[in-house]
């Protein structure tokens, strides 16, 4: 063979074969980390959508367990004053960060990484009012989100700044504004597979809408976030947020020019919920289940519950009895709830509310279906136990309590259901 046809041929297999090694990969990862812009009502899916918060110092284990009970998200703090304690130098290796992403990986979990708080070196206090401080925080953004990208994350600007607890001395809707218009651009044009959202509003209430609503008139939804993130704690019944959701809606609405989702960025009942009224394993287990069944109804794709594992020991402190697990590590009722629901509900996702002319105020009777348009009907009231024969054609199926207890029925035109405090899922064959 002419030798120069020879280098010729040689050069262009080899060209070829760089193109399918390189075609391969890119292919690969766009098949791994689909573009939010496909996803994020998909997470309405059960239980797609659901998480966890965590605080530093979980073992591998702890992960392992978060992704047994079905969860698929975990929400943890990336304090930018560990991760930058000396100026211009970052460190996400011995703040164990690097470890606890690999782990999430290992169990097929995304992270939502909440990019807080201020930092000594820049600022005084715990917020951030300075050029020089959002220039600084902006270098922190840029080295975790490289340094995580690609994974699908949620990215949240800060946690609460509406309250003085996380921007002080007092909150300041102007100064935060900044910080998400400076904030943005860095995460979009680091992670393409990420979701950005803010502000992580405290309470969804008049008073934090008004904090809100300052925000949105300083342009925060033009700055491309991809949901308006809340904590909608409360003292009372999850279903009490039904309002709150759909107050919150019309005032994004009045400043949007797209659809903006609502997320529920963290919230849950403590055990130790007031003084007056602490709750039993039980009311605690209700009110999770029953907190993901009111965001689905109200078509928010992700719901984070507040938190993992109690902070401590003291059964009168509220933060120290918030998780589902004790703080031994060992399960509550909760941790079951949870476990059942996204056993019987996975890949089902809600499809409408059932307004059944005999039910009585206070029952809740929602359809989920999946793809298959398999039906589950999930019931349960804020009154007292009660029974109801529920029309529905002739079929079978069975009925699965919160726990997971099991009865297998059938029916000509009534389904039999018992209504409690407790969600119960009617399994239609």
């Amino acid at each position: 063979m002419n030798k120069n046809l020879y280098t010729i041929s040689v050069i262009s297999i080899s060209v070829i074969s760089i193109f399918f090694i390189v075609f391969h990969y890119v292919s690969k990862e766009s098949k791994q980390y689909p573009l939010k812009k496909e996803n994020i009502i998909n997470y309405q899916t059960i239980p797609e959508g659901l998480g966890v918060s965590i605080h530093p110092g979980l073992e591998k284990k702890d992960i392992k367990w978060i992704a047994n009970a079905g969860f698929k998200w975990v929400r943890i703090d990336l304090p930018w004053e560990y991760i930058e304690t000396e100026k211009g130098t970052y460190d996400l290796e011995n703040t164990e960060y690097d470890e606890l992403n690999k782990w999430l990986k290992d169990e097929g979990m995304k992270p939502y990484y909440i990019l807080d708080y201020s930092n000594k070196l820049y600022e005084q206090n715990r917020s951030i009012v300075t050029k020089e401080g959002r220039e600084a925080f902006g270098r922190y953004v840029n080295f975790v989100t490289k340094r995580y990208k690609n994974q699908g994350a949620i990215w949240e600007i800060w946690n609460e700044p509406n309250t003085e607890t996380f921007w002080n001395p007092q909150p300041n809707y102007e100064e935060y504004s900044l910080l998400v218009k400076d904030t943005v651009p860095i995460i979009k044009k680091n992670d393409k597979s990420g979701f950005v959202v803010a502000p992580a509003l405290a309470g969804i209430n008049s008073q934090s809408f008004s904090w809100l609503e300052k925000v949105l008139k300083e342009g925060m939804l033009k700055n491309e976030i991809d949901a308006i993130s809340v904590h909608p704690y409360r003292s009372g019944p999850p279903e009490e947020s039904i309002i709150d959701y759909q107050n919150l809606k019309k005032l994004i609405k009045h400043y949007a020019n797209r659809d903006i989702p609502i997320i529920s960025g963290e919230w849950g009942y403590s055990m130790a919920n007031t003084t007056e009224k602490p709750l039993s394993e039980m009311e605690q287990a209700n009110y999770l289940v029953r907190m993901i069944m009111i965001n689905a109804q109200q078509q928010v794709p992700i719901s984070i519950w507040y938190d993992w594992k109690n902070d401590g020991v003291d059964p009168a402190n509220k933060e120290h009895n918030f998780g589902v697990m004790w703080n031994s590590g060992n399960p509550k009722v909760s941790f079951l709830s949870i476990q059942v629901l996204t056993k019987q509900l996975k890949g089902y996702k809600f499809s409408k509310n059932i307004n059944y002319q005999s039910n009585k105020q206070g029952d809740y009777i929602l359809e989920f279906v999946n793809d298959r348009n398999k039906k589950i009907i999930v019931f349960w009231t804020t009154g007292q136990s009660h029974s109801l024969n529920f029309v529905l054609k002739k079929g079978k199926g069975k009925i699965i309590s919160m726990l997971g207890a099991t009865r297998e029925i059938s029916w000509k035109q009534h389904a039999p259901l018992n209504f409690s405090n407790s969600p119960s899922y009617l399994v239609i064959d």
